[in-house]
């Protein structure tokens, strides 16, 4: 397949921008979709369409997607990458930074999707690529939004790849490990023997796009990448399974540590309270 045009959510930093570079550079055709403008960065590709929408309003992703199908403008691989990562679930869960963790990492997902599915059937072939985490596979103690939403994602995408085989509509799948960029971080809540393994098999993010721009010209279900971080994800499984909570990382990982810091956090409160 060859890419003559690209939409990308999510360019402002990570693999988003690092997607960006990588095919400004091959001067394709590139739409940019973020919620915030950077003027900096959108003086630095001239050439670059720059469009404001946040994922989580279905009204503005609608909106973009009609007027892009109306000038003959939707791109041939749209790569929904725009995703972030919230500390949910430590002494308490936090339902609301559950909520906008789902809201951005599985919702904006659905929005684009929506009406990509309801265009009349063509004979180009249009590829949809969501950035997804090995994470979702194995999971996060302390960010369950994140886990909940990438294993959300990933469920959708086998579905629909199999429902749309034969069809104008690939959809492709990315499981991330560790990559060089902020969303993968809380070292802090991690033991140093799980920080040290995650540093060894964690990729630049320039290597993964350019691994990510190879797959989207396939028709390849899945990319696992980088590969070799499977070892970090099955360290952690094992650890899960075995380890005591204080080899795991934070003792927060007991579940009856967390609620008897709980407890005592309110005990306290009502104490001042009085």
């Amino acid at each position: 397949m060859t890419i003559e045009s690209v939409l990308i959510t999510g360019t402002t930093s990570g693999v988003g921008l690092a997607l960006l570079e990588h095919y400004a550079a091959r001067h394709t055709k590139v739409v940019a979709v973020n919620r915030r403008c950077i003027p900096e960065l959108e003086a630095r590709f001239p050439d670059v369409r720059f469009q404001l929408a946040d994922v989580r309003d279905p009204v503005a992703v609608n909106t973009l997607m009609t007027e892009l199908t109306r000038a003959g403008d939707l791109p041939d691989v749209f790569f929904l990458n725009a995703g972030i990562n919230r500390i949910d679930n430590d002494e308490t869960f936090d339902l609301s930074a559950y909520r906008e963790v789902l809201e951005t990492n599985l919702y904006g997902v659905l929005a684009f999707v929506e009406p990509l599915t309801r265009l009349a059937t063509g004979s180009t072939p249009r590829h949809i690529v969501v950035i997804g985490s090995m994470a979702g596979r194995v999971g996060n103690p302390y960010a369950l939004g994140f886990h909940t939403s990438k294993r959300a994602v990933s469920a959708c995408f086998e579905t629909w790849a199999r429902m749309y085989t034969d069809t104008d509509l690939v959809f492709q799948q990315v499981l991330l490990g560790p990559v060089g960029t902020e969303i993968f971080t809380m070292a802090d809540r991690l033991p140093k023997w799980m920080v040290a393994l995650r540093d060894a098999c964690s990729a630049p993010a320039s290597v993964a796009a350019s691994a990510i721009a190879a797959f989207a010209e396939t028709k390849r279900r899945a990319l696992w990448f980088p590969r070799r971080s499977a070892l970090l994800f099955l360290g952690m499984w094992l650890a899960r399974s075995t380890l005591p909570g204080f080899f795991q990382g934070r003792s927060t990982l007991s579940g009856r540590v967390r609620r008897e810091k709980s407890s005592g956090s309110e005990s306290q409160q009502k104490e001042r309270s009085s």
